[in-house]
């Protein structure tokens, strides 16, 4: 993306958050509308939308915003890079992230929700070599969840979805991803999710050795509008070591923050 584009971008975003209405969205009480990289079948109500930024290993920044179209669906642009932390210089991503769900089928009392999308954009940073991110974008998807109350216990929400990326470098198998999500009281909520990662695990591109990529976070959330995310990614340790930059697994920040128009 030239410098043009991206001081374009850049300015738009400051323009929404200096623009901010009095108006507030739940936070607390909706369902989540996406896991740490998982989307769920969660969606925005018409005319409401979420602001968010993690800042991820490799001094990467990830900012971007979903709009709520209607009731079911909602669409979402994304914009970031690497060594934007730090001393190094910046490496940004080729081309803005987009994201797009519909949701088919509402929750009700027997029956899960059923949504279906798209989203182009992954985490990590870019790998020129495959055209992929170094976690890779779910690509075309569906996901079913489901919530289910524990009266003074807090809730918590099932998800399940299978996904094909056709535009990475490499693999184009179909994989699926699994999650689960607890709300104890309106504060504090707990994730883990797990992707098998079944387009990431053969062939000299791939970047994992067939484990899988298991990721957990904790959130806070403040009031009805600001939440703060602490993620742990790869607990498993899937991922080449060479590509994550030494052992260990990853942590990530990320601040979301939801508005009406």
């Amino acid at each position: 993306m030239s410098n043009s584009r991206l001081h374009s971008f850049i300015s738009f975003l400051i323009m929404l958050l200096l623009n901010l209405p009095a108006s507030a969205q739940d936070l607390v009480s909706r369902p989540l509308q996406k896991l740490i990289d998982s989307p769920t079948a969660g969606c925005p109500t018409a005319g409401s939308y979420d602001f968010e930024l993690r800042a991820f290993p490799d001094g990467g920044i990830l900012t971007g915003f979903t709009v709520g179209l209607f009731n079911r669906a909602s669409l979402g642009l994304f914009y970031g890079g690497t060594g934007i932390v730090g001393f190094a210089n910046p490496e940004w991503n080729p081309q803005p992230g987009i994201a797009a769900s519909m949701r088919i089928v509402n929750e009700s009392m027997l029956l899960p929700a059923l949504a279906v999308g798209f989203s182009n954009q992954g985490y990590g940073a870019w790998v020129d070599s495959t055209r992929r991110f170094q976690f890779k974008a779910k690509g075309f998807y569906t996901v079913l969840g489901k919530n289910y109350a524990l009266m003074d216990l807090g809730e918590f929400g099932l998800h399940f979805g299978v996904n094909k990326n056709t535009l990475a470098g490499d693999s184009h198998a179909l994989d699926y991803f699994a999650a689960i999500d607890y709300r104890l009281y309106s504060m504090l909520g707990l994730i883990a999710e797990y992707s098998a990662a079944l387009d990431d695990k053969k062939g000299i591109k791939a970047l994992g050795s067939g484990k899988g990529y298991l990721n957990a976070g904790i959130r806070w959330t403040i009031g009805e509008r600001f939440a703060v995310d602490l993620n742990l990614r790869d607990l498993l340790i899937n991922q080449n070591l060479d590509v994550r930059g030494g052992g260990g697994f990853g942590r990530e920040i990320r601040v979301s923050y939801v508005e009406e128009f």
